[in-house]
């Protein structure tokens, strides 16, 4: 196993500084705790309690020629504890197992990333076919030069309300102790190398679910993070600072804010409900911290 990531990490490095998917870096295993301070709603003085967990692996299989075939299996779990009377609290969970490939297209610049991604949100309650999702995503690199690249792509996923589809654009950059990357609207990322073990930097990430329940009154109906527009994304700016107990062993905390936070229940029509079990609308901004264990390999090590 050793062996099989030394390969693939060095093929990377070889044939270019992009990355598959984002950040300069790849986690074998990453595992995240959310702390959020009780959070009020823009509406309202009660105030809810919430929590979230990550665990996240990457499974990597080298082919020939450097490009790589392999698997994500991810886990999200969010709790919501409301005080809010008549409400129930809301627990939702994740389950996704993406399929991915990196291909580098001989004696060019240009290479490409792509996943298709089975996905189960639910609140794991009555599950039916009906509370599972796809989605996918393409990314093409072009190599402009040796620590440059740009990046266009396309991502689409069957929500519960029905098909979405984003377009990427963006760039990565690498300059001595600097690593800067954009691809938008997703993420935004500066890294920056302090020493051996310290590394510290920016994150901007923009994402959002809808999530089919099964414990309703109203039969499949869903949570959306989205709002009615679809547009309205939950948006994290964070500090980070990783250290590295090993070489590969690393500790991370990052704190920021969350923005636009939305849990909102529709039906199954995709009509907002006028009598929610759970709670509904805006939370207000809020303070939030991300902690962590990972193990890494950088693309950058020798």
């Amino acid at each position: 196993m050793k062996k099989l990531l030394s390969v693939f990490l060095f093929s990377l490095c070889l044939f270019s500084n992009v990355i598959i998917y984002s950040q300069n870096y790849l986690d074998i295993v990453n595992a995240r705790y959310y702390y959020l301070p009780p959070i009020q709603m823009v509406d309202s003085s009660q105030r809810n309690t919430f929590y979230e967990l990550r665990f996240e692996t990457t499974l990597p299989i080298e082919l020939h020629n450097g490009n790589i075939i392999g698997f994500k299996p991810r886990y999200s779990s969010y709790t919501l504890n409301t005080n809010i009377d008549g409400l129930k609290d809301l627990r939702l969970h994740t389950v996704k197992l993406p399929f991915f490939i990196y291909w580098k297209f001989a004696n060019s610049r240009w290479s490409i990333y792509a996943d298709i991604s089975p996905k189960l949100n639910s609140d794991f309650r009555n599950i039916s076919g009906r509370h599972f999702q796809i989605g996918g995503m393409v990314i093409t690199y072009f190599e402009k030069k040796e620590n440059f690249a740009w990046q266009f792509g396309l991502v689409y996923n069957q929500d519960t309300y029905g098909p979405f589809f984003m377009p990427l654009l963006g760039f990565s950059l690498k300059k001595g102790k600097n690593y800067f990357e954009a691809l938008l609207p997703a993420f935004v990322i500066y890294e920056r190398r302090l020493g051996s073990k310290f590394y510290t930097g920016f994150e901007l990430e923009l994402r959002g679910e809808t999530f089919r329940l099964g414990d309703s009154q109203f039969k499949d109906s869903f949570i959306s993070q989205l709002g009615e527009n679809k547009l309205t994304f939950l948006t994290e700016p964070k500090l980070f600072v990783d250290y590295y107990l090993a070489e590969h062993l690393v500790l991370f905390i990052k704190p920021g804010f969350r923005l636009f936070q939305k849990w909102e229940h529709y039906t199954e029509e995709d009509e907002r409900t006028e009598d929610p079990e759970y709670i509904q609308g805006t939370l207000k901004n809020s303070f939030y911290l991300e902690m962590g264990m990972a193990l890494r390999f950088r693309y950058d090590e020798e």
